[in-house]
């Protein structure tokens, strides 16, 4: 099987997810297109309207009319969504809300003292079961300002910091452990906030006023392409381009891990879409190489390492991931299902203290593969599956519509 295609795909999640909550806030009317279309942004768009802010669709374009945020009757089901649940912490804090944030049975086993400790220190009454949803938090009374240094690399746990800070009383100081995906802070910036990145600390004002409203056209979810990339340089021969990628540098990390493994990806037409960089991006099939991907790295790879790991499942050689520990702490264990579904393949993998240990050369059994109903894990394996047996069996195909919907059908449209 050869491919050779060019592809558009929805937008950027982790922008989608910032897009709606800042624009909900902002003055005026923000235009939104290319917004992600998987269930985790559907449970963003009801949270926020649940606060009372007017969110509407028009063709293929979202308008959110940004407005003062009131307290939500109901809980707010955050569904599967971790973004959301922990993002809106921070956001709906800043407002000075009292509410209570639920989600289904995996984002209910997911912790949360990661972000409860810094917001209780800010001032936020929170009761939670036991560090795990539900939560119940009070910010009424205000928020104090804090210097918080990050005990753990998370974006999540980050941006509800820099968001709650929008707040507070004072100046708030996120000093990052390893450097993460810095979607907050460049749409904080681009739409008037009073926010310094200096290295590893980040400083942010309250806000002296509103928010600007904005238009955006998201550019494709690299995580997302991961997928379709993979597929396209695991078959020699084969040329895939993806258009109007996101190509921030905190999530360029898959790019870089593939030039290791001996697959390049070639840049065309570069441009800054409210402050966030995008272009266009071949990849060619290629033999793959073995290689070792070190902790600083893992911070930008961290939704990518199941199908890198699939993709070290094919090199020649063994492929480490060094301190992958917070792969335990996602929609399910991933270390866990990366593990067991390689080896139901044939491929040697195993844990090795916090590393993930790759032992490649080719799946050797069909198998049928274990979702553990995560929609990266099914995604992942599905790759692995068709490129070895041109054909996949899977538990569960459901799951793929937190994130990509349209999986499938992509899918169909590169192997046509």
């Amino acid at each position: 099987m050869i491919i050779n295609s060019t592809i558009s795909l929805p937008g950027d999640k982790s922008i989608s997810h910032r897009s709606i909550m800042l624009a909900s806030i902002a003055s005026g009317v923000s235009c939104i297109t290319n917004l992600n279309d998987g269930e985790d942004l559907q449970s963003t768009i009801k949270a926020m309207q649940s606060c009372g802010v007017s969110i509407e669709k028009e063709g293929d374009t979202i308008l959110v009319t940004g407005s003062t945020l009131e307290n939500p009757i109901e809980p707010i089901d955050c569904g599967n969504s971790g973004t959301t649940s922990r993002l809106l912490t921070g956001l709906l804090s800043s407002q000075h809300l009292s509410f209570s944030l639920i989600g289904d049975a995996s984002l209910s086993k997911r912790p949360m003292n990661r972000v409860i400790t810094p917001l209780t220190e800010m001032g936020c009454t929170i009761r939670s079961n036991d560090g795990l949803l539900p939560l119940h938090i009070d910010a009424s009374n205000g928020l104090d300002r804090i210097n918080y240094k990050m005990p753990i690399a998370s974006a999540q746990v980050k941006s509800a910091i820099l968001l709650a800070g929008l707040g507070s009383k004072d100046s708030c100081l996120v000093t990052e452990l390893k450097h993460s995906r810095d979607h907050t802070e460049i749409m904080l910036k681009s739409m008037g906030a009073d926010i310094k990145v200096d290295g590893d600390n980040i400083e942010v004002n309250p806000l002296s006023s509103a928010l600007q409203s904005f238009t955006m056209d998201i550019p494709a979810d690299p995580s997302s392409a991961s997928f379709f990339i993979a597929l396209a340089a695991l078959l020699k021969g084969s040329s895939l381009t993806v258009e109007n990628i996101l190509l921030n540098p905190t999530r360029t990390g898959f790019i870089d891990v593939l030039e290791k493994m001996g697959v390049q990806g070639l840049v065309s037409n570069p441009t800054i879409n409210n402050g966030e960089s995008c272009g266009n991006i071949q990849f060619i099939g290629s033999d793959i190489k073995s290689c070792d991907v070190p902790a600083h790295m893992i911070p930008s790879i961290i939704d990518e390492i199941p199908i890198l790991a699939v993709i070290a499942a094919f090199a020649e050689g063994k492929t480490i991931f060094y301190e992958v520990e917070e792969l335990r702490f996602k929609e399910c264990d991933r270390l866990d299902a990366i593990i067991k579904n390689l080896q139901l393949f044939g491929i040697n993998a195993y844990e090795e203290g916090n590393n993930l240990v790759v032992e490649g050369g080719k799946p050797t059994k069909m198998a049928k593969i274990l979702s553990f109903d995560d929609h990266r894990i099914a995604m992942a394996f599905i790759i692995l599956s068709i490129v070895a047996f041109k054909e996949y069996h899977i538990d569960n195909t459901d799951c793929i519509n937190i994130s990509l919907p349209g999986f499938f059908n992509i899918l169909k449209e590169i192997q046509a």
